[in-house]
Formats: structure tokens, sequence, C-alpha cells
């Protein structure tokens, strides 16, 4: 299993605005009481509820930064979060050969650097990425982890499903590339 995660940590203040916004809007709100709403009279209560609203809000992001790429004897796996968006790479559509690690410089990213008539992002970003052809389609996993140990167990995988090539994945793939241009893949 390989994860690839990114913390948006630019869009908790946004996430925190918009919890006080929400938050003053409930303290304009009439309730269903016969007495006067007080505005503003519980200014913690106010805060904290309003800084938990846009602490809940970040967090329904924050979740989106979170992806795996699963192997498995038949094939990978990945957006299994959901049965609708999971994607599964059987051992029969994978090009052995096209397998492939890259790294950029930090500050890139594969996916702007890497070019394709056809790539699909799995992972969210970061400076190393494995790169595959799968149904006539490049795919890449960004990861901020070292993707050696990933290319391992899918050679490894490979090899026990009797893949035809399986036995170089590991030989052309490692070690990573480093890119600092655009490149084709093509």
């Amino acid at each position: 299993m390989a994860i690839s995660r990114k913390i948006f940590w630019k869009a908790l203040l946004p996430c925190l605005a918009v919890g006080f916004i929400y938050g003053a809007i409930a303290q304009f709100v009439t309730p269903r009481s016969s007495r006067e709403p007080g505005y503003f009279s519980d200014i913690p209560g106010y805060v904290l509820v309003s800084a938990l609203t846009g602490l809940v809000l970040w967090s329904l992001i924050l979740l989106m930064g979170f992806r795996k790429l699963l192997v498995f004897d038949g094939g990978l796996a990945t957006r299994i979060a959901q049965k609708q968006t999971t994607k599964v790479f059987p051992w029969a559509d994978i090009d052995a050969a096209t397998i492939k690690t890259v790294r950029t410089p930090e500050g890139s990213s594969p996916s702007r650097l890497l070019e394709s008539r056809k790539k699909t992002s799995l992972g969210v970003s970061g400076p190393n990425a494995l790169v595959f052809r799968a149904g006539g389609e490049f795919w890449l996993f960004e990861s901020k982890e070292d993707p050696t140990a990933l290319v391992i167990a899918i050679q490894q995988a490979m090899l026990d499903a009797g893949v035809p090539g399986a036995a170089g994945v590991a030989a052309r793939a490692l070690p990573p590339v480093v890119v600092t241009h655009r490149t084709s893949l093509d």
C-alpha cells in the first residue's frame, strides 16, 4: 500500500471565516420562543461554535487530501472510498514495460512536468511518482514517500500472477528518474 497525502493548510482560515459568518447569521435568526434573542450575549459560546463549524468544514476538505494505492495479487486498486469511484487496474491491463518512477525538485509536481495526450493523476501531490500505462492511458500516483517499496511490491505481485516482463520491473523503474523540465511520456 502507498499513501499520498496533502494537508490543505491554506483552506483553514477561509473555513474558519465561513464558520464565523454562519455563527453571526445564527445570532440574528429569531428562535421560535416569544422572547427576543440576545444578540451576541454569549460571546464565548459564539466563538466556540463558530470555530468548531469552521473546523468541521476544514475537515471535510482535509478528507479529499488522502489517497491510497493498494497492491493486490490481481492488480492495483485506488479511489476505494466509494464503490462508484473505485478504480481497479488488473495486471493484464498494465504494461509492465511502462512502469517507471520519477522524482521532481521540491516545489514542482510530476503531473505538471510530465506531459501526455492521456494522463490522469491518482495521488494528491508530491515530488515522487509512480507512472504506468494501462488501457492506453498514463496514470501517475504522486506521493511524498519514496516509491521503492511500492515498486518492489508491484514486481513481486506481478511475478506471482505470471505477468510477462514482470521480472525487470524494479530494474527499469528504480532508481527514480529526476525530471526538472517538461517531459513527454508518449
